[in-house]
């Protein structure tokens, strides 16, 4: 079976002869049709710790299922499916109450501390397959994980109809986030994003303005000369925090979505206090995330099509790691598996 293995940093191969997998009585066999790069293989691709080194990577993919687990009894051969890739312990504190994302257990999950999609085949928790509408692609089933994200975080939030937002970031996570905030009844949606290439994908997908980083301090300009309601960040790093403390209204809510491994420093804390800003991390999303994701792509209350910016094969992966791990134009590459 062929596949991308993860040795370690800047060490993604392509491999032959990867074993085909077995399923356990709870588990189905996928036959993966797209798989997405995401943000974090990038991460792990320069640094150290995201992903578990020996795994084949990919936690953003969709196909169909050609094997069913002898104890799964509603899912069916030939079925359209994506998938959760977490995998909760379904026991804990935290699993019990809802909140499966932050299961004590989560360090486990497809394609990032064990084996993921990537490949031509994978074997999957029966309780992590979502199946897909027949007028969602196969394509866009490979995009709903990322939205996931997007529409977690602003659930999370506490928006409210009609408040401005500042989305920090027009990757792919940005643009998730842009289009779950317009659905969510967003006022005005602002954008901050250094690639200027990348504006008119986000005006096109919901922003109402696009500006540059060092442009941040104009949103003021068009909110009614207060700071923007809430800010949510899709890149996590030093120089974002510090200048969503600077321009956030007093009393908004920053929103942390972006995961960066590299350490920086907050030193305006006297602002964040004095300002009485509210600062919530988010990670991932709950099963019905999901869900909620597919309606909206029944709907066409969100577009997914445009994201894609290309579309590789598996012996192209390992150079288009090299390409995306410098600064780029793309959004999102999907790798397509025969």
């Amino acid at each position: 079976m062929k596949g991308i293995f993860y040795e370690n940093v800047h060490k993604m191969i392509l491999r032959n002869d990867l074993p085909k997998p077995t399923i356990k009585p709870n588990e189905v066999l996928i036959k993966v049709k797209y798989c997405g790069i995401c943000g974090s293989g990038i991460e792990s691709y320069q640094h150290p710790g995201m992903y578990s080194p020996g795994i084949i990577i990919g936690h953003e993919f969709s196909g169909d299922l050609v094997e069913i687990g002898s104890d799964v009894k509603k899912l069916k051969e030939g079925t359209r499916v994506t998938i959760n890739p977490q995998i909760p312990c379904n026991d804990c504190f935290w699993c019990n109450s809802g909140n499966e994302n932050m299961c004590k257990d989560l360090s486990l999950a497809y394609g990032t501390f064990t084996n993921g999609g990537m490949a031509e085949f994978i074997n999957v928790r029966a309780d992590r397959i979502h199946e897909l509408p027949d007028s969602v692609s196969y394509e866009e089933g490979a995009l709903i994980e990322p939205l996931c994200v997007g529409i977690y975080a602003v659930n999370q939030s506490g928006l409210k109809v009609g408040q401005s937002a500042v989305v920090y970031g027009a990757g792919t996570i940005g643009l998730m986030t842009i289009q779950a905030l317009k659905v969510a009844g967003a006022g005005r949606i602002f954008v901050i994003e250094p690639l200027e290439s990348k504006h008119k994908l986000a005006l096109d997908l919901g922003a109402d303005y696009a500006f540059l980083p060092k442009e941040w301090k104009k949103i003021n300009r068009y909110n009614e000369r207060r700071g923007p309601d809430h800010i949510f960040d899709s890149v996590g790093i030093g120089p974002t925090i510090m200048s969503s403390i600077n321009l956030l209204r007093r009393g908004g809510h920053i929103t942390l979505i972006g995961m960066n491994p590299t350490p920086f420093e907050i030193s305006n804390f006297y602002g964040y206090a004095a300002g009485n800003l509210t600062l919530r991390g988010v990670y991932g999303y709950v099963q019905d995330t999901f869900k909620t994701a597919i309606i909206l792509l029944e709907k066409n209350l969100v577009n997914l099509k445009p994201m894609i910016t290309k579309i590789i094969k598996l012996e192209e992966v390992e150079k288009m790691f090299e390409i995306l791990a410098q600064p780029h134009d793309e959004i999102k590459v999907l790798v397509e598996i025969d």
